[in-house]
């Protein structure tokens, strides 16, 4: 009867080391991520097709126009580390509410215009037809123009460039 007491804690032992040893191999900080240098943040090369279209955006209260022709990044003071193909485009901010890597916009093999948000404090979003709607980080957005985009608190027209 010993013996089979001795099995049967052997086995409940044995069972409890394999579920620590689980839970240690498999518990991760949340943490880790946390510390990610958004710095050294690139477009992935998927967004490096040349467009059909020109495209214009105009901020109207800092007289900048920036005509996007190929996949470009778009911030305060935006990464020049891209894939080939690629550009960056420095937005004035008078106010201070672009992120340094706020915005991208990209182009799908059929030419289409994509706008996401690049985790930026301030927001970006899409004005069509007097509705605004947030840009989710992540989740890139097929723009149709013309519409207004709102990055941080400046507000630019886009539309088709001539």
């Amino acid at each position: 009867m010993d013996l089979g007491r001795n099995v049967a804690a052997d086995t409940a032992m044995t069972a409890a080391q394999s579920a620590t040893t689980t839970d240690t191999v498999t518990t991760t900080s949340a943490s880790d991520d946390d510390d990610e240098d958004w710095d050294s943040t690139v477009l992935s090369s998927s967004f490096t097709k040349e467009p059909e279209h020109r495209y214009e955006l105009h901020n109207e209260a800092t007289g900048q126009t920036v005509i996007l022709e190929k996949s470009t990044l778009l911030g305060r003071k935006p990464s020049r580390n891209l894939p080939e193909g690629a550009t960056s485009i420095k937005l004035a901010d008078p106010t201070r509410t672009i992120s340094r890597n706020h915005a991208a916009v990209s182009f799908d093999k059929d030419g289409n215009l994509w706008l996401e948000d690049y985790g930026s404090l301030n927001g970006t979003f899409l004005i069509v037809d007097g509705e605004e709607s947030q840009v989710v980080k992540g989740t890139p957005v097929q723009v149709s123009v013309p519409c207004t985009v709102r990055i941080g608190d400046q507000f630019f027209s886009l539309d088709k460039a001539q």
